[in-house]
This record gives structure tokens, C-alpha cells and sequence, in this order.
């Protein structure tokens, strides 16, 4: 073991990591000590200029993971990670959407004493400072977010359209969804720049004598020993530095895994912690035999509609398009005004609703005889090695959603501006003047996977020697919800005269559901909001981590990041990776005294 020796090792200076390495070494008697892969980003200006954020996947700061093939769907998918300091908060889309009451309640009921909403949201709320329209600011937390009013026309049409079909706006940090709103973004308005777990979280606190940081530095395992048949001990950390030597060092404390929904279950496996057969395999030491690591990922799959917009009324196409004279405009009105294009996501317009066909009469029965299909037993065969138990409480969670007129079972963004859904390649963009919805499945009940193929440390560092299996469609009910969301949503924007009037005339393409699924199938696409890898909740059940973040058959390892959440949050997680980090740092500080 090396001499050098830390209270506190932090693996992944991502969104979490960062959140952790500011609140821990708030105490002067810590020394703390954070590892990140990826390189320190935050003078680039595609990192911090929001509209330049789709140039952001396939660069050096991502992973850039693909799933293996998606048997029902015929293709693998991307799966774009942050790989830089701030982690995916420095690559991200800016919403920021902290999900659902219900949602927050129901990793709770699995047993997770401690994270009822009320914690939830106090922790939250210490993570940031809202800006409202005419100066107002609510909070006094580290990140910055921007809050707009619907001012241009397409957002007024948007509410106005969806509160015309019986949709009220609602409150997008309240907890109670069910309506259009602008979402919250994670960019400063003093900067006109990206507000990020870099910027806003550790550049205050860089100079702490206590906190370390070591950037391009990859962690290849926790060194652990396990006296006895008693827990796990971590001893340390071994990776390799930036000039490629393996290197340790001590951890007097705690160890603490914040490395992504992909990467800390990996760096769980290469430590000896997951299923003994895979392990063995490996020629790994098996330290933690639970074969529940890797397991339970979750992510929102979406797809969308795109109609046409009247000749006489603006769109962002031209933007899109990237034809020159509307690129010059927009760097000509961020760089002098802040404003445009490249100072927003472009995608604030949303809504969170939920599906009424389901609670008609005939819509009841519909779905009784779709849910009366479904076993939890089966299910829990379709997705080895979940439990019955977990199978049946993550059923009766997502019923409990799809059949409450006052709970968001979609998410729905939209734009002005053509979105390739269905269209020859991703880059295609189409002429004239256009709008986009994306239709996104809040609470899908597949799950897939994240497994290493290789005890080779060289793989670490790359998006090699893993496998990612999303497992998309494997529970029937997704795809019957996401096709009706799609007849859904078609069907509003046809009624709802306040947006309808500044569209092109447009014939319903998805009245038939059959014709909907095959749409679905076709053009459907992951989002980049994995969660549930190391799950929060009993061994027992499934569980990776307990509700003190602490690995199940460890001592003094934790993990705290998006791999933890049990049940997918309702939209964009980057809210709920600050609000766990948060609480996270609570526990750990509780439990340090």
C-alpha cells in the first residue's frame, strides 16, 4: 500500500462526486482526495456556450458506451456518459427536472428508510439558486438555474394549447406534475454559460488545503480485505495516473464510488463485488458474492412527432440546419446579448402528463386485460437475476402511476424547429418550417444490464471490456404505453386551437395502435438517463447498496450516484443525482461522527 493515505477516496469527479468532494471537505480535519477519468473541461467553450451542447456526445468528453444490439429493436444504442470533470453535467442538456412526489415515495417503500420526499426535497433545494424572471432568486445553493417565462410564441401556444384540452401549467420543481411547463436549466444567467458540478461545485473550493483533485486518472480497483466472515473492509484504491502507471493509495475512512450508472457497478465487479460465477469466470477474487451488481438499469426510451409550421410564423430550423447567415445571427446575438439559440438547450417547453384513455371506463378495462397478462414471476424470469419481489413491487409502482389521473406516466418536450425521428439519417434535416414533440416513456418497467467481459485493468479507462444490454421492450407494457402516448399526444395538438393555428393542415397518421407500435419500434431511441445499477434497497430484494449508501457486505464502501435510484425518475435526472448527492453527503457526514 502507498504511504499516501486519505480520510476520504472519491472515485468520479462527475455531478455526485463533485457535490461530495465540496460538502466532505466542508470539515478541515478530512482530507480528501477525488479521481476522474476524464480531463478538466471547463474552459471549452462547447462546454459552456448551452446551445453548442449536441456537439458534446461523441467527443473526448464522452464514454462513448453503445449497448450490444436491442433484440426488439434491431440496432444497438448510444449511451453518452460524461467523461470529464463534472461528468455528465458537463455534457447534458441543462433541464432540470428533480421527478415526482410519488416517484421519490416509491424508492422509500422498497424499504429505503430515510428518503421520503420531505428529505429528498430539503436536500435538493441546498443544491441550488433559481433565477426568476424580474430578478428574483429563490435558495442559496451552488448551482445556478435559470428559470424563463413563456414568452416566445411557440411556449405560449404550447401552455396555452395543452391548458385548452384541459391540462392547467404546473409547477416544475413542486413535486406535482401533470402539466405543460418551462423547465428549470443549469445555466448562470450572470455568465450566459453552463452552471455545472465543476463550476459551481468544486471551482469555489479548489484551493481547500483538505481536497485533492487528480484528473485523467482512472481507478482500476478498491482494495478490499475481509477478515473473517465479517464485512468487507476497503484499504485503498489502485489506478492508473495520468503517464500510465498503476499507482495505490490509502483510504482511512471511506471509499466512495461515484462513477456513473455504467461505471460503478464495472468498478464493483474489478473489486471482487458481484455475481460469483461471473467473477470466477474472470480469474477475479470474489470478495462480495451478490449477482444484483449491474443489474436493474433503467432508462427512458423516446421517440416523436414532427408538423409542420406555417410559412409566416419563425422557427429554429434554419439554426438546425446550420445554414450560415442563421449560425452568423446566433453567434452574433449570444455574444452580444446573451440570447438565441446558443444560449438555451432549446428544449425548456415541456409538459408531464398523464394518460386519460386509462381512466375511462372502457380505457380500465383495457388496461386490466393488459396488466391482467403480466406476472411478476415471469417477469422476473424475462430480466435474470431480478427478484419476484422487486418484479412485483416495481409492477405495482408503475400501476399505481399509469392509473392516477394526477401522476405523469410522459414526458414531452418540445421545439421549433424539425426533430430526424423518422427520418433517413440522424443528421438529416428536413426544409421549411417545422415543430417537434418528443415522446418519452417516464416509467418503463424493462431492465437491463451492465456487466464486465474483462478483469483487464487497461479497460477502465476505455468503453471496452463491458457490456451494456438495455434490454428495451423486454416488458410487453412498455411499448403498449409509449404507442398510446404518440396517439395521445397526436390527438391533443389536432384539438388544441391555441397551437393548431399555426400549423400546416395535418391528416392523423396514428389512429390505428397497431400501426402506432410499428412507428414505435421503428424509430424509437434511448435517452441519456441511466439509472439502477447498484439499486438502493435490501439484499434481499435486490439490492446493491442499503439506505445509508453503503455496499451490502462492506464497511466503509459506499456508493452515491445515478446507479443507485431504484425506479427511474419521471424525466431528465440530473436534479436527482444533486438532490442524492446531497443527501448522500448528509448520511456520510452523520455517519462519520
Amino acid at each position: 500500500m502507498s504511504s499516501e493515505t486519505y480520510d476520504i477516496v472519491i472515485i468520479g469527479g462527475g455531478t455526485s462526486g463533485l457535490v461530495l468532494a465540496n460538502r466532505l471537505s466542508e470539515d478541515p480535519s478530512l482530507q480528501v482526495i477525488v479521481l476522474e477519468s476524464g480531463e478538466d473541461r471547463s474552459a471549452d467553450p462547447n462546454t459552456l456556450t448551452p446551445g453548442a451542447w449536441p456537439l458534446l456526445s461523441n467527443s473526448p468528453a464522452d464514454w462513448t458506451f453503445r449497448t450490444v444490439p436491442q433484440k426488439d429493436l434491431g440496432r444497438q444504442i448510444t449511451v453518452p456518459q460524461g467523461k470529464a470533470l463534472g461528468g455528465s453535467s458537463a455534457i447534458n442538456s441543462f433541464l432540470f427536472t428533480p421527478t415526482s412526489k410519488a416517484t421519490v415515495e416509491g424508492w422509500k417503500n422498497l424499504g429505503n428508510e430515510g428518503w421520503d420526499y420531505t428529505e429528498y426535497e430539503k436536500a435538493l433545494k441546498k443544491s441550488f439558486t433559481l433565477h426568476k424572471p424580474f430578478g428574483v432568486t429563490e435558495g442559496k445553493g451552488p448551482l445556478q438555474l435559470t428559470l424563463a417565462t413563456p414568452e416566445s410564441l411557440w411556449q405560449k401556444a404550447w401552455i396555452d394549447g395543452l391548458e385548452s384540452v384541459g391540462f392547467p401549467k404546473t409547477d416544475p420543481l413542486s413535486g406535482h406534475l401533470g402539466g405543460p411547463n418551462i423547465a428549470p436549466e443549469s445555466i448562470d444567467p450572470g455568465t450566459k454559460q453552463r452552471s455545472y458540478a465543476a463550476n459551481a461545485y468544486l471551482d469555489p473550493v479548489r484551493s481547500r488545503p483538505n481536497l485533492t483533485i487528480l484528473t485523467e486518472t482512472t481507478v482500476t480497483k478498491v482494495l478490499l480485505e475481509r477478515p473473517s466472515a465479517d464485512d468487507a473492509v476497503a484499504k485503498g484504491v489502485q489506478f492508473t495516473s495520468k503517464d500510465g502507471s498503476s499507482k495505490t493509495i490509502g483510504v482511512r475512512k471511506e471509499v466512495v464510488i461515484s462513477a456513473g450508472a455504467i461505471n460503478s457497478p464495472r468498478l464493483l465487479e474489478l473489486s471482487g463485488i458481484g455475481g460469483a460465477d461471473l467473477l470466477q469466470r474472470l480469474g477475479i477474487n470474489v470478495v462480495v458474492d451478490n449477482p444484483h451488481v449491474g443489474e436493474n438499469l433503467q432508462n427512458h426510451l423516446f421517440t416523436g412527432l414532427v408538423f409542420e409550421a406555417r410559412d409566416d410564423v419563425e422557427t429554429i430550423d434554419a439554426f438546425f440546419r446550420q445554414e450560415p447567415n442563421a449560425v452568423a445571427a446566433a453567434v452574433q446575438d449570444y455574444g452580444t446579448k446573451g440570447t438565441g439559440p446558443l444560449s438555451t438547450s432549446n428544449m425548456i417547453t415541456m409538459a408531464q402528463l398523464p394518460l386519460p384513455e386509462f381512466h375511462t371506463e372502457a380505457g380500465r378495462k383495457e388496461f386490466d386485460q393488459l396488466l391482467g397478462t403480466l406476472d411478476p414471476d415471469s417477469d422476473a424470469r424475462r430480466s435474470p437475476p431480478t427478484t419476484p419481489a422487486f418484479a412485483a413491487a416495481h409492477e405495482t409502482f408503475v400501476r399505481s402511476i399509469l392509473t392516477d389521473p394526477s401522476e405523469a406516466l410522459g414526458n414531452y418536450v418540445f421545439g421549433s424547429a424539425y426533430v430526424p425521428f423518422d427520418a433517413p439519417s440522424p443528421t438529416y434535416r428536413a426544409p421549411g418550417k417545422h415543430v417537434s414533440v418528443a415522446i418519452q416513456l417516464s416509467h418503463p418497467l424493462s431492465r437491463g444490464s451492465v456487466h464486465i467481459t474483462s478483469a483487464a485493468p487497461e479497460h477502465a479507462s476505455t468503453n471496452e471490456g463491458l457490456i451494456i444490454d438495455s434490454r428495451y421492450f423486454s416488458h410487453p407494457l412498455d411499448l403498449e404505453v409509449l404507442a398510446r402516448q404518440v396517439r395521445f399526444m397526436e390527438d391533443i395538438i389536432s384539438r388544441a386551437e391555441p397551437l393548431t393555428r399555426y400549423l400546416k393542415p395535418y391528416t392523423k397518421r396514428f389512429t390505428d395502435l397497431e400501426v402506432t407500435k410499428d412507428y414505435v419500434r421503428r424509430t424509437v431511441d434511448g435517452a441519456q438517463h441511466y439509472t439502477g445499477t447498484c439499486s438502493m434497497m435490501p439484499r434481499a430484494m435486490g439490492g446493491v447498496v442499503d439506505n445509508r449508501l453503503r455496499v451490502h457486505g462492506c464497511s466503509n464502501l459506499r456508493v452515491c450516484d445515478a446507479s443507485i435510484v431504484p425506479l427511474e425518475p419521471t424525466a431528465n435526472p440530473q436534479a436527482v443525482v444533486y438532490g442524492v448527492a446531497e443527501l448522500g453527503a448528509s448520511l456520510i457526514k452523520e455517519d462519520l461522527v
